[in-house]
């Protein structure tokens, strides 16, 4: 895949189990626990993503779009020069990748991700 290339998505839930006949009986996906909080899944192509688990969300605060990169650095520099923000917290993603928030100029969350190989 390429760098700079939306690789994932993250909607919210309030009930994993529902969540998941939804979609797997609407569209086929396919699911993966990956976390008490998150529900990983895979549609036959395309971008893949989870859900987070959430008590209750604003529909504006339903979604996470990952762009990938190979380093955090340089990004982090330019973020704010260009009047967007970010706190820089790194979270991990077990045996996938990592990745840190970041909020454009209108407030549009978004996040670096950077893939972590396997060891």
């Amino acid at each position: 895949m390429d760098v700079h290339t939306i690789i994932k998505i993250t909607l919210r839930s309030t009930d994993f189990e529902r969540t998941r006949r939804f979609y797997s009986e609407l569209f086929g996906w396919k699911f993966r626990q990956h976390s008490p909080t998150y529900l990983g899944f895979e549609p036959p192509s395309g971008i893949d993503g989870g859900f987070q688990r959430v008590d209750s969300f604003s529909a504006g605060d339903s979604f996470l779009l990952y762009i990938l990169v190979t380093e955090f650095e340089s990004y982090l520099r330019r973020i704010p020069e260009l009047e967007g923000n970010s706190k820089g917290d790194v979270e991990l993603v077990p045996g996938s990748g990592e990745y840190i928030r970041f909020y454009d100029p209108d407030g549009n969350r978004l996040a670096l991700w950077r893939t972590v190989e396997s060891t």
